[in-house]
């Protein structure tokens, strides 16, 4: 069990203590609440709308939207705009498609330039979309990730790159920081947003339906570069809470089958590569550089799409870019544990749902609606295909060939190989900058909504909320404390990958000050304990306290049960006397 240095709390009664966390429990409560209420309603007293919009379930013949019964009226303005957008209705909810950043006239107030804040080193890292290819030079870079380079009879051409992600309420630090990394490198950006979170809890348009919304639009659209077609799409589930039974990444699942019906819009062919991730996730620049153009075996043409990921080694910050996990590699000398990751995931065109041929690669069973969700056992869940190919593949007389993937499996189905430098140190492909949020209260709205939310998170301390893991790791990385799990700093990483955005000092500083502030005013709430396994013997002793009150009802009810069947028996002798 890896030791952490902690400060040590000032000695204060249980009593005491328990009074203060009482206190800290209430204003963190009313504070997250009023957090919630303006994620719910609108602020120009449009009230409810949004919570409306979560009960909308599609209509097939048209197209449209339209509320579940006893509903409101009058929906606003903005839900008429959006049903004049391009939309698709699915058994689980509807996708509407806004226009792409190479469709739109973004006002001149709004317009800015990404590159005018660069630092002479990222400008020279970055500058590198030359149509002319140096083959010296990609044939090392192939070399580096024990790829081969394309041979006389392959095309010496750049695949184009579509993106897909799913933005919500991530700030603006984390999308800067990996938009630069991927700058004027994808064909398609396909960003979809939803108006709930994994849990079905209500929430904004954050890119929709008003000035400030159109305002954020257009600073997206310029971030990845002037080559890159950036969109925002919405969409709105049918489901409700007893439907998903209690699986909330069942809501993620079908949104994330938006892409691939952007990316189609797009023009996307089956030799182009479709990439997955959340959008505080990215491959490095240097290894999307190398998808391009290297010879990736599972990149040829003719996959069976069984295994057709590339999947990436991932280096996880947190919450700070001086907040960093150590990876496996740099842990082969050390009792520590670090922390491993596996995303983006990268596939060929032609094994992606819309873009493949289903003649070639016949859909598989999905536990909802057949077509939906999660592939069933046996039928390619975990790379096992045995019913399949018999009750599938069988039929058709067909054999060895796997079905095409939805944009969500490329994150749950394992069939692929991961994809590490040849250097020394194993340097990692990717880059996670986890929790990367603005403030205390944005992190426990993410931990109370979001896919296996805790209840409690709303009342919890910040390194409570996560305690053997991130958020720990992030509160006393601000504390300065660091553990044989955890790099001491930015330039401690071992290797040689570092994201692009960070390389910039005064970037990193003011991203790390913020945090510290964040968690000193946090501290200065709930105290300095680091007593952990007291914080949850309380919560223990309190679940005990239920548990023994609940079974002293059980008890008393058990009484009155046995007195009433004491009274019944004797009525019952009266009468037969």
């Amino acid at each position: 069990m890896p030791t952490t240095t902690m400060t040590q709390p000032l000695p204060r009664s249980s009593t005491s203590q328990s009074l203060r966390r009482l206190i800290a429990s209430l204003a963190i409560t009313i504070l997250c609440t009023i957090n919630l209420y303006y994620n719910i309603y609108n602020l120009d007293g449009d009230l409810l709308k949004d919570i409306a919009r979560s009960y909308l379930h599609p209509i097939h013949n048209n197209g449209q939207i339209e509320r579940e019964q006893g509903f409101f009226d009058d929906w606003g303005a903005s839900n008429s705009e959006m049903n004049k957008l391009k939309n698709i209705s699915l058994p689980h909810g509807s996708f509407f498609f806004g226009p792409d950043s190479h469709q739109v006239d973004i006002p001149e107030s709004d317009v800015f330039d990404p590159s005018a804040s660069w630092s002479s080193l990222q400008h020279e890292l970055l500058d590198d979309d030359s149509d002319a290819i140096n083959v010296e030079l990609e044939k090392k870079r192939c070399a580096t990730y024990d790829f081969g380079f394309p041979d006389a009879t392959m095309p010496l051409k750049r695949r184009r790159l579509f993106y897909g992600a799913l933005i919500s309420g991530d700030s603006a630090e984390v999308i800067k920081a990996t938009s630069m990394e991927q700058y004027n490198i994808y064909h398609t950006v396909s960003l979809i947003e939803s108006n709930t979170t994994q849990n079905l809890t209500p929430k904004k348009w954050r890119f929709f339906g008003s000035k400030d919304a159109s305002k954020e639009l257009n600073w997206l659209y310029q971030l990845f570069g002037p080559k890159t077609k950036v969109s925002v799409d919405y969409y709105v589930t049918s489901q409700r809470k007893d439907q998903i039974d209690g699986d909330e990444l069942l809501i993620e699942y079908f949104q994330r089958e938006g892409h691939s019906y952007r990316w189609k819009f797009n023009g996307m062919r089956p030799d182009d590569i479709a990439i997955i991730a959340d959008i505080d996730e990215t491959f490095s620049r240097d290894f999307l550089r190398a998808l391009q153009i290297c010879d990736v075996p599972q990149f040829r043409p003719g996959q069976s799409c069984r295994a057709p990921k590339v999947y990436a080694s991932t280096l996880i910050f947190e919450s700070s870019p001086e907040c960093a996990w150590k990876t496996k590699s740099a842990l082969r000398n050390s009792a520590g544990r670090g922390r491993a990751w596996f995303h983006p995931d990268a596939i060929l065109g032609e094994c992606a749902d819309q873009i493949g041929d289903t003649k070639l690669h016949p859909p598989t069973k999905r536990d909802r609606w057949e077509s939906h969700g999660t592939r069933l056992d046996y039928y390619g869940h975990d790379n096992e295909y045995t019913y399949y190919d018999t009750k599938v593949l069988a039929d058709l007389n067909m054999e060895g060939q796997g079905p095409l993937w939805l944009p969500h499996d490329f994150r749950r189905e394992e069939g692929g190989e991961d994809a590490w430098k040849n250097d020394e140190w194993e340097s990692p492909t990717a880059y996670h900058f986890h929790n990367f949020f603005m403030s205390g209260e944005e992190v426990r709205f993410k931990y109370s909504t979001y896919g296996h939310a805790d209840s409690k998170a709303l009342v919890k301390s910040l390194r409570h909320i996560h305690a053997d893991g991130d958020i720990m790791l992030a509160v006393m990385c601000a504390l300065g404390n660091h553990t044989e799990d955890t790099e001491s700093s930015f330039e401690s990483i071992a290797g040689t990958s570092r994201p692009i955005y960070y390389l910039n000092k005064e970037a990193r500083q003011a991203r790390h000050s913020m945090w510290q502030d964040i968690v000193r005013r946090d501290e200065e709430m709930y105290g300095q304990s680091n007593d952990i396994d007291d914080y949850y013997e309380e919560e223990e002793d309190e679940d005990e306290e239920d548990d023994d009150e609940e079974d002293d009802e059980e008890a008393d009810e058990d009484q009155e049960d046995d007195e009433e069947e004491d009274e019944d028996q004797e009525g019952e002798d009266e009468e037969e006397k």
